[in-house]
């Protein structure tokens, strides 16, 4: 990873700006289902190897204890391997940012038990986390600045060791923007961009044919500079769709590379925008 492409520092909401627009996949592995996804990980390491494909695999808590001899293979398969970077998507798919949402007692309770079942599991506790989608809590607010609650769900956050969560700020372009949490007292946190769900292009096909659907937001976003970020589901992909040589993945990171992106995982992201702060 070239640590240098990304430019001069700038310490300031919203100031990380990598020189090379960055194009950063990521897989929510959150199914349960054992049988159903066997094969899964094997596959997926083979086709990131074998095209050098950097993926984040943001892992869901209770999917990793159902599945966790399959977890545990594959990061002892991938450990070391910087193609390859395991964070984390809570324990029970709780959602942060909700008018409704629980409260904070019982979301750092499924944070930290995602988060020990990392450590178990994995041996270290995740930076990061990919916000969770729910149907029950109620509205999403526009950012973590909405209400005094969502500054605190921000807080409680950073106070258990995250570094990195999605870009969720009424002020910037969650769908395109790196950013960092200093307005809010956090300039040690990186917002990532978070887009292109799977379960809405793919699986919902609410855009028409998701090959087409996606090569042209590649083709179109590029020439503008934007970063893209694309949100694969493990059993999306292999279940629901049965796409078991993962072209589509394969696909989306072929086009990207074709239209000047940089690939990377969120945590060498990460690691380039703590450079930046030191530079």
């Amino acid at each position: 990873m070239n640590t240098a492409a990304l430019g001069a520092a700038a310490i300031g909401f919203g100031a990380f700006k990598p020189e090379k627009h960055q194009f950063i996949i990521r897989f929510d592995t959150e199914s349960r289902r054992r049988e159903g996804m066997k094969g899964f990980f094997e596959k997926v390491v083979s086709v990131q190897r074998s095209n050098e494909i950097p993926v984040s695999f943001f892992c869901q808590g209770s999917a990793i204890v159902k599945r966790e001899s399959e977890f545990r293979a594959f990061h002892q398969e991938i450990n070391g391997d910087q193609l390859f970077d395991i964070q984390d998507h809570s324990y029970s798919h709780v959602g942060l940012g909700y008018a409704e949402g629980k409260s904070i007692e019982v979301l750092r309770a499924d944070y930290e038990n995602s988060f020990s079942t990392h450590e178990r599991v994995f041996g270290s506790r995740p930076i990061g986390v990919s916000l969770c989608g729910t149907k029950v809590d109620g509205d999403h607010l526009s950012g973590f600045d909405a209400t005094d609650k969502s500054r605190a769900e921000l807080d409680m956050l950073a106070d258990m060791g995250i570094r990195m969560v999605n870009t969720f700020h009424s002020a910037h372009d969650s769908n395109h923007e790196f950013i960092d949490y200093s307005d809010l007292g956090h300039p040690e946190m990186m917002g990532f961009p978070s887009a292109n769900s799977d379960n809405g292009w793919v699986r919902g096909r609410n855009f028409g044919d998701p090959v087409e659907y996606i090569v042209s937001e590649i083709r179109k976003n590029a020439p503008l500079g934007k970063h893209m970020a694309i949100m694969f589901h493990d059993d999306t992909e292999w279940i629901d769709v049965d796409d078991k040589e993962l072209d589509l993945f394969k696909l989306v990171a072929d086009v990207a590379r074709e239209n000047g992106y940089e690939l990377s995982t969120h945590v060498g992201c990460y690691d380039r925008f703590k450079q930046q702060q030191v530079e």
